[in-house]
């Protein structure tokens, strides 16, 4: 999509349509898959999702054109919409609740080893040579995926969208996953535009260079810390960091140090909110045969966000750094309170089997120690 309006240059208009398209068809199509599932095999539309972004690797080759961008706006949200339920339906499927947390991790760490690198280089290596490298990755990862078998699942009776939305455990989660995300989008382009003016470009790429490294380890360690303390209490310890971090440099806006420590202590968070909110507690939340659709739902907040963000850059962009961020800390810290009546996804008896496990080891240290000093 950057690579289109860059060359193409298109009126905000244009460019507004563009995404609009592209973030409504991801959320379309994302819900359509699910619902599908039944229907159509998680392979099947696996190999859809891969067919359309090949051509669409296709497309970024030729001539740039506005129709162009708009038919690869849509191409791009349907590939990406209709692969991503069956893609973290294989995910849950070869997971358990006990090592999702890790697995989570695992993935996120290593798309971002991918993807970030890629995503500097873009404009060293140019758009055709990105294009084949991009076709080479699909064409692995459909060979890939050709390797996985879907497991058997027990038959159970269709559980609608509603439904889930309904449900009290789901919607806790979800409403404060909304919040952030909303936040999230409100705040980047202030952020941006405010570093850029108060500092220069070079200091905002290297805060968010070093936010991004931060959110990749955080995510790492997250996986562990979610898998043997839970997540509630985990995403609970990230939405007060993030809030701190947010009431840090909107009281000190102008310091230089109150922004490093904004990038350290924010790049911890998102690495929890990554691990949770995108791959983890839905999964916990769903049954083998309803995970897509858990999935599908859940992941509908960052999508229609970042419609939201290209709509609303040129209109919050004059709002005070301070009071942005003040009532950025201020929503954040309210997002803990669904999480309060939000149920523990990992099994209680899991985590008391894990700390009576740690207790025991740190005996057995005591008691070497004791036994060695006797001596």
């Amino acid at each position: 999509m950057g690579a289109f309006t860059e060359e193409i240059n298109p009126t905000y208009l244009e460019k507004t349509i563009g995404y609009m398209i592209y973030y409504i068809s991801i959320a379309i199509f994302c819900l359509l898959s699910s619902i599908l599932s039944r229907k159509i095999g998680r392979k099947l539309r696996t190999y859809i999702w891969i067919s359309i972004a090949l051509f669409c690797t296709v497309i970024s080759m030729l001539p740039k054109h506005v129709i162009l961008f708009i038919i690869y706006a849509f191409l791009s949200g349907l590939s990406f919409g209709f692969g991503l339920p069956p893609s973290l339906g294989f995910f849950a499927d070869y997971t358990t609740t006990q090592s999702r947390g890790r697995a989570s991790a695992a993935i996120f760490f290593v798309t971002n080893l991918i993807l970030v690198p890629l995503a500097i280089t873009t404009k060293e290596v140019g758009e055709i040579l990105l294009s084949i490298i991009s076709f080479t990755l699909l064409s692995i990862t459909s060979i890939l995926f050709s390797r996985f078998e879907q497991r058997e699942q027990v038959i159970e009776r269709r559980i609608s969208i509603a439904s889930i939305v309904l449900s009290k455990p789901f919607l806790f989660y979800f409403i404060s996953s909304c919040i952030f995300c909303l936040i999230d989008a409100l705040e980047t382009p202030i952020l941006e535009n405010f570093l850029n003016k108060s500092f220069g470009r070079n200091f905002r790429d290297i805060i968010l260079s070093i936010e991004t490294i931060i959110t990749a380890f955080s995510a790492v360690a997250a996986g562990f810390l979610v898998d043997f303390y839970g997540r509630k209490k985990i995403i609970i310890y990230g939405f007060v960091a993030s809030g701190i971090a947010y009431a840090t440099v909107g009281t000190v806006s102008f310091h230089v140090a109150s922004w490093y420590l904004y990038a350290v202590i924010d790049g911890i968070a998102l690495g929890f909110f990554a691990v949770i909110l995108i791959f983890t507690v839905w999964g916990d939340l769903s049954s083998p045969s309803t995970s897509e659709k858990y999935y599908a739902v859940g992941s509908l907040p960052f999508f229609m966000v970042g419609f939201l963000l290209k709509i609303v850059v040129p209109y919050v962009e004059v709002i005070p750094v301070n009071a942005a961020f003040s009532f950025a800390s201020f929503f954040l810290f309210l997002a803990v309170l669904p999480l309060m009546y939000a149920p523990e996804t990992l099994p209680e008896k899991e985590i008391r089997r894990r700390e009576l496990k740690k207790y025991v080891e740190k005996a057995k240290k005591l008691r070497e120690k004791y036994e060695k000093g006797e001596d």
